[in-house]
């Protein structure tokens, strides 16, 4: 049975140091940004559920050290992204009323549907040169995001919550 290397990389992301700067988004989204990438064996073997855990399980650690520090809230983000085949997830204040994505995005309904997107996808081992994720030319395609505001004592639930507008 394959181990998932979620778990090998909980300990890490959960503890890893949030960069609060309030007047600079992009230094939040960069500074406070991971990428997971797995094997299409990998994908094949995991449940979606494990993924899921995991993320939630990122975003409780993330939720305590806002608590823990006294910051003021956060958006945490999660999404796939096609092209590179990763997971990511990242944070910026809640205050810049916006996600730092160049093009339009859409609220997705729950955090399993972001996930099953990335296990879904067949470019874990790569892009061949003839392909290329569908609609990545599609000026109108939306990106799905799952969003959650921290720390969770300022939200009951990221599915509740008003969606962020679009970058600018």
């Amino acid at each position: 049975m394959t181990t998932s290397p979620f778990l090998e990389w909980l300990p890490e992301v959960a503890a890893d140091e949030i960069i609060i700067e309030p007047s600079n988004i992009v230094a939040e989204a960069r500074g406070n940004l991971w990428s997971f990438s797995i094997t299409s064996t990998q994908a094949a073997a995991l449940h979606p559920s494990h993924v899921t855990s995991f993320v939630l399980a990122v975003a409780e650690a993330r939720s305590r050290y806002l608590s823990a520090h006294g910051a003021t809230a956060m958006l945490f983000y999660c999404w796939h992204d096609e092209q590179a085949a990763q997971l990511r997830l990242s944070l910026v204040s809640a205050g810049h009323g916006y996600l730092p994505f160049g093009g339009s995005i859409e609220p997705a309904a729950d955090l399993e549907s972001v996930v099953a997107s990335f296990l879904n996808s067949p470019y874990h081992d790569g892009i061949a040169m003839t392909d290329g994720p569908e609609g990545e030319n599609d000026p109108d395609r939306a990106l799905p995001v799952w969003v959650l505001l921290l720390p969770e004592d300022d939200a009951s639930q990221g599915e509740d919550q008003a969606a962020p507008a679009a970058g600018r």
